[in-house]
C-alpha cells in the first residue's frame, strides 16, 4: 500500500505537470495594400445649365453654386484636377464657333479661387486619405461668355484624381 501511495505521489508530482504544459505557435499575417484611388460624382442634384436672359446676365455672367458634388476614396493624400475637353464650346446651328472654354470657370464650393478652364489639368481640390464620407465636396460653375449669338453651347469638363 505504501508503494502504491508512493507511485501515486510520484505520478502527481512529476507526470501530471508535464502533461499539462502549454505549447504555443505563432502565425505571421501579412497585408498586401494596393493603391486605392476613386473619384465619383455624389448623389446630389446637378445644376449644370445656365440660361442667359437679361443684359445683366451677359455683362456680369452667372454662377451656379453647388452645381455638382464630387467624392474621393483613397488610401493616400490626393489631388482632383479639372480641365476642358476642347478649346471652345460647341454650338448648335447659328451659334458662335469661337466661344472659349475659359468662358467657364470652376471652383471648390466655399472658396474664392476661380479656375478658368483650359485643356490642361489644373488643381481644384486636395485631401487626405479616407472614404467618401470624409472626402466629399461641391463645385461651383461660373459662366461669363459675353454677348454671344443665340444658340445652345456645350463643353465637356473632365475631373481627374491623382495621388502624387
Amino acid at each position: 500500500m505504501k508503494n502504491a501511495l508512493l507511485l501515486i505521489a510520484i505520478y502527481i508530482v512529476f507526470v501530471l505537470p508535464t502533461s499539462a504544459q502549454n505549447t504555443t505557435k505563432t502565425h505571421t499575417v501579412t497585408l498586401a495594400i494596393n493603391n486605392i484611388l476613386e473619384l465619383d460624382f455624389d448623389n446630389s442634384a446637378q445644376n449644370l445649365g445656365f440660361t442667359f436672359a437679361t443684359a445683366t446676365d451677359f455683362e456680369s455672367g452667372k454662377t451656379n453654386l453647388s452645381a455638382a458634388g464630387l467624392r474621393v476614396r483613397s488610401n493616400k493624400p490626393w489631388t482632383v484636377s479639372v480641365k476642358a475637353n476642347t478649346v471652345n464650346f460647341s454650338a448648335t446651328a447659328g451659334g458662335d464657333a469661337n466661344v472659349p472654354a475659359s468662358s467657364l470657370s470652376v471652383r471648390k464650393n466655399g472658396t474664392t479661387a476661380n479656375i478658368a478652364l483650359t485643356t490642361s489639368d489644373q488643381s481644384l481640390a486636395t485631401g487626405n486619405r479616407g472614404g467618401f464620407g470624409v472626402n466629399t465636396f461641391s463645385i461651383d460653375y461660373l459662366a461669363n461668355p459675353g454677348y454671344i449669338s443665340p444658340a445652345t453651347y456645350s463643353l465637356g469638363v473632365t475631373f481627374t484624381v491623382t495621388a502624387p
